[in-house]
């Protein structure tokens, strides 16, 4: 059985922070997992438990991130602003979720998270990518 992704993760997303590209894939596996369920026809019931598990992958990305950025000597303002992205993600998430099981639709929260995705990837990592361009990967050739 071959299940279309519902994210196609590829190279060019990268962002060259080898921990940070690892957590990413986590987020986009943990958001297919989420259409995954929903394609084989779980519907609202793999919405909650599915749910949990992406938000302690985002929250725990976030927090990597957030250490980078504070060790790295990042301003207060980008800081700042990243400490409220997760509280921001999880009310939306939490209200994406009410509203799918109002309307019987598990794609709504599917939809919210592929757009919180493609935000966070593309526009908050815009704020502070120069920071992180800034880490210099030493690679162990053993």
């Amino acid at each position: 059985m071959k299940e279309p992704l519902y994210i196609v993760w590829n190279q060019k997303q990268a962002i060259n922070v080898p921990i940070l590209d690892e957590q990413h894939h986590a987020i986009v596996a943990a958001i297919n997992s989420l259409y995954f369920f929903i394609a084989q026809g779980w519907g609202l019931s793999a919405l909650s438990p599915t749910l949990k598990i992406i938000k302690a992958t985002i929250g725990f990305h976030l927090k990597t991130e957030e250490n980078i950025l504070e060790k790295l000597g990042a301003n207060h303002k980008i800081l700042h602003a990243h400490s409220n992205i997760f509280n921001t993600f999880s009310l939306n998430a939490d209200a994406s979720i009410k509203e799918a099981i109002i309307e019987q639709d598990p794609m709504i929260l599917l939809r919210f998270l592929r757009d919180w995705w493609l935000q966070h990837h593309d526009k908050e990592h815009a704020q502070y990518r120069q920071a992180l361009a800034s880490i210099v990967v030493i690679e162990d050739n053993d």
